[in-house]
């Protein structure tokens, strides 16, 4: 074998090695490089989901006036909008929720049931919402809204959503109550994991006095009652973005004079649910960026690291092969020289 032709199988074993270290090393930069810049919730959140279902309703304007009035079957649509604020940048997202909560059978303000707008500041990372900037919540437009600092989740789950219980902040009580695994399920041929948040009734807000005949009981003597809330959430969630692609949340206020009152009033019991057209977006969402996280932080990376593995063992094999051959020669070589000198 020629001098340049043992040189360049050489070379060619180190240059092969030499690319097959560098693309080993580059897995990990590439790792650690998309993990943190696609493992962030994005600051170009602007998201609108509808819900909708059927609603009994109290007549609060009728209750005032004497008349109890409580309509059972309220076709009613709920409209939120989720977009980013300031302060938002690589670390924390600003998020706002504006929702509007709208009884189909009315039209105007009369339409209206309730609306609320909420404000929080989110880690980018984990998810969880942070005390430093403080939140805010609005139920009443006519009113600036109040300062809330709010705990947990809220928007969506973390990323790499796991089977146990996560905080799930809950915008009427202002508190963060467990939102616990109930198992899996497909939704649309997509694996999600199913969470239950149940919040038994406790008071809120003021106490109201009427005649009781007013609140349709025997008598004319003042009956105070006071206003209760529960609810249960069931949360769909794709695991690996954290995306909540469907919820349904069975809400209910009454007036009672005690949690357990028999004759209790309902002024609003409804589960309404994304809608068939807001489920099928949600899930679009989650899967394109449930993708890019798995291509950027497992599939890529992985594909790299096969990649460079093979390489390296090729150039080591060249390498061994080509000092194979030059002991052979070298032997011929030397044999040759024996006979030379033997003659």
């Amino acid at each position: 074998m020629s001098l340049n032709l043992r040189i360049f199988r050489y070379t060619t074993a180190c240059v092969v090695i030499g690319i097959g270290s560098s693309l080993l090393s580059a897995s990990v930069v590439v790792y650690t490089y998309t993990a943190g810049q696609l493992v962030k919730i994005p600051l170009s959140i602007d998201a609108a989901t509808v819900s909708t279902g059927t609603a009994e309703l109290l007549d609060i304007a009728a209750l005032a006036n004497g008349k109890l009035l409580v309509e059972p079957t309220v076709p009613i649509t709920v409209s939120q909008r989720v977009s980013v604020q300031d302060p938002s940048n690589s670390e924390v997202v600003t998020l706002q929720s504006a929702v509007q909560m709208l009884r189909d059978d009315r039209s105007g303000t009369a339409a209206i049931v309730n609306a609320s707008i909420d404000l929080l500041t989110v880690d980018r990372t984990s998810g969880i919402a942070l005390a430093d900037p403080p939140g805010s919540i609005q139920t009443d437009m006519d009113r600036p809204a109040e300062t809330v600092v709010h705990e947990g989740f809220q928007f969506k789950f973390p990323f790499a959503t796991e089977k146990k219980s996560y905080p799930y902040f809950d915008t009427t009580l202002r508190a963060s109550y467990d939102a616990d695994f109930v198992g899996e399920s497909d939704l649309e041929g997509v694996r999600i994991y199913q969470f239950r948040q149940e919040i038994e009734p406790v008071a809120i807000g003021s106490k109201f006095t009427l005649p009781a005949s007013n609140w349709g009981r025997d008598g004319t003597d003042p009956v105070t009652m006071t206003r209760f809330y529960g609810i249960t959430r069931d949360l769909s969630i794709e695991p690996v973005s954290g995306a909540i692609v469907q919820v349904q949340q069975h809400y209910k206020q009454y007036f009672g004079t005690s949690v357990d009152d028999p004759k209790a009033i309902t002024i609003v019991d409804v589960a309404p649910r994304l809608d068939a057209a807001t489920q099928h977006e949600q899930l679009e969402r989650a899967i394109t960026y449930r993708n890019l996280i798995q291509w950027g932080t497992v599939y890529g990376p992985l594909i790299g690291v096969f990649g460079g593995l093979l390489l390296v063992i090729g150039g080591i094999y060249l390498a061994r092969k080509a000092s194979r051959v030059d002991m052979r020669i070298e032997s011929v070589e030397n044999r040759k020289s024996v006979e030379l000198i033997s003659q």
